[in-house]
C-alpha cells in the first residue's frame, strides 16, 4: 500500500517538474499518512506554475504581468530581478529626459556600459555649452577695441572709412573708391545709423562712439565700430569695418547644435529650459502642454525609420501651424514634445490641443493611424513656480492617462 502511495506522489512530482501538463492528484485516494505530503506537493505545483508564468513574462520584458503571490518562495529571486528592471526602466526614461545623473550599480557589466553612456552624454552637453560660450566671448573680443586711433594703425587689414559729419563726403577709404562706397549696402545702413544717432543726441556736443553690425546683399556680415574724431583738423566719423561672416556662421551653427533639434528644426530641451526660466520668472500665466506621439515604434518597425521621421516632422508642422508666435515649442525626447502656451488658461489650452489632435488625425491620410497623447498643467498669473522639471513631471502624469486610452483604442487596429 505504501508503494502505491509513493508511486502516485512520485508521478505527481515528476509531472510538476518536467511535464507540460500536470497530472491531477486526488488527496482522498491517498492513505492518511501521505495526505499531508500530497497537499504540500499541490502547493508546490501552484508555486512552480506561478514561477514559470512570471519568468516567461520577464523573459519577454513584460513587467506589468509579473504578479507572484507574496508567499511564493520560488519567486524571490525573480522578484529581485523584476524590481531591478522596473527601476532601470525608470532610470532610462530619466536619461531620455536629459537627466544624466542616473547611475546603475547592481547589474554587473551592464552597469558599466550604462554609466559610461550617461557620462558621455553629460560631457557632450557640457562641451557644447562651453563651445558656444567660448565662441561668444571670441566674437566680443573681435569687436572690442582699446582706442580708435590705435585700431587705425594696428589693424590695417580692416576696412577704414572716414566720412564727413553730414555723411556727404568720403574723406578716406583704404579699400574702396567713393562710388563703390556709396553703392555699398553697409554705407546705406550707416547713413540710417547716423540719422538715428543725430535725432537721439542732437543736443549733445561730447564725443561718442558705438558698435553695430551690418549685412550686405551677398549675406556677408560685418562688425563695425563708429566714432567721432578729428580728421585733418575737422570732426568726422571714423568707421572700422571687420568682416565676421565666418565667425557668425560658426556661432549660428554651434547655437543651432546646442539649442535646436536637428530633425525638426525646433528647439530642444536646452532651448525649452532657457525659455521656460525666462517665462516663469515673469509670473505671467502659462499652460505647460506635454505631448507624446503614439505608436512611433510601430511605425519605425513596420514602415522604416524614414517614415517615422516623416511622422515626427508632420506632427511638428501641424503644431507650428496652430500655435502663436509667442508660444514656445520644443522636442524634449524621441517622441516627446512640450508647448508653453503663454497667457493661455487651461481650458483654452485644452481646446487648442484638441483641435491640433483632430488635425493630426484627419489631415493627409496615411496607411496607418496618427495620434498623440497630451497632458496640460496650467500655471496661474502671479505664481511662484520656477521649476520646469516639476511642471513637466505633472503634465507627463496627466498625459499618461490619455496615453492608456489611446493604447486601448489603437491596439487592435495596429496589431500591437
Amino acid at each position: 500500500m505504501e508503494d502505491r502511495n509513493c508511486e502516485l506522489l512520485f508521478e505527481y512530482l515528476r509531472s510538476i517538474l518536467y511535464d507540460s501538463e500536470v497530472k491531477t492528484l486526488e488527496i482522498d485516494s491517498l492513505d492518511e499518512p501521505f495526505r499531508k505530503l500530497g497537499m504540500g506537493l499541490q502547493y508546490l505545483e501552484t508555486a512552480v506554475k506561478e514561477m514559470k508564468q512570471c519568468s516567461a513574462a520577464l523573459s519577454k520584458g513584460d513587467l506589468s504581468s509579473f504578479k507572484p503571490a507574496r508567499e511564493n518562495f520560488l519567486c524571490e529571486n525573480l522578484k529581485n530581478i523584476h524590481a531591478n528592471l522596473n527601476h532601470l526602466t525608470w532610470q532610462a526614461k530619466q536619461v531620455a529626459k536629459g537627466d544624466y545623473s542616473q547611475t546603475v550599480s547592481y547589474l554587473g557589466e551592464f552597469s558599466e556600459a550604462f554609466n559610461t553612456m550617461t557620462e558621455q552624454l553629460r560631457e557632450r552637453e557640457r562641451s557644447l555649452k562651453l563651445i558656444v560660450e567660448q565662441e561668444k566671448k571670441h566674437a566680443e573680443m573681435a569687436e572690442s577695441y582699446s582706442q580708435l586711433l590705435m585700431e587705425l594703425i594696428a589693424r590695417s587689414e580692416e576696412e577704414i572709412l572716414v566720412i564727413s559729419l553730414d555723411g556727404q563726403s568720403l574723406l578716406y577709404s583704404n579699400r574702396r573708391t567713393e562710388d563703390e562706397v556709396r553703392n555699398w549696402d553697409v554705407y546705406k545702413q550707416w547713413i540710417s545709423q547716423i540719422e538715428q544717432k543725430t535725432q537721439k543726441n542732437n543736443r549733445r556736443k561730447e564725443l561718442y562712439e558705438w558698435k553695430w553690425e551690418a549685412e550686405d546683399s551677398d549675406h556677408r556680415f560685418y562688425a563695425i565700430t563708429t566714432g567721432k574724431m578729428k580728421w585733418q583738423g575737422e570732426w568726422a566719423y571714423v568707421n572700422i569695418v571687420q568682416e565676421v561672416t565666418e565667425t557668425r556662421v560658426k556661432e549660428e551653427q554651434l547655437k543651432a547644435e546646442a539649442y535646436q533639434d536637428m530633425l525638426t528644426r525646433i528647439g530642444n530641451r536646452f532651448y525649452l529650459k532657457e525659455k521656460a526660466e525666462e517665462i516663469l520668472k515673469t509670473g505671467e500665466p502659462v499652460s505647460v502642454c506635454y505631448c507624446d506621439l503614439d505608436h512611433l515604434k510601430y511605425i519605425n518597425d513596420t514602415f522604416g525609420h524614414q517614415e517615422g521621421d516623416a511622422y515626427i516632422r508632420f506632427f511638428v508642422r501641424i503644431v507650428n501651424e496652430n500655435i502663436r508666435e509667442e508660444d514656445v515649442f520644443a522636442r524634449i525626447g524621441g517622441d516627446e514634445f512640450c508647448i508653453l502656451m503663454r497667457d493661455c488658461a487651461g481650458d483654452d489650452a485644452r481646446k487648442r490641443l484638441s483641435d491640433i489632435q483632430k488635425q493630426f488625425v484627419l489631415r493627409e491620410k496615411k496607411n496607418y493611424a496618427r495620434s498623440f497623447s497630451c497632458g496640460i498643467v496650467g500655471v496661474p498669473r502671479n505664481h511662484d513656480k520656477v521649476d520646469l522639471d516639476t511642471l513637466l513631471h505633472e503634465a507627463d502624469e496627466v498625459m499618461y492617462n490619455q496615453k492608456r486610452e489611446h493604447k486601448k483604442e489603437y491596439q487592435s487596429e495596429l496589431g500591437i
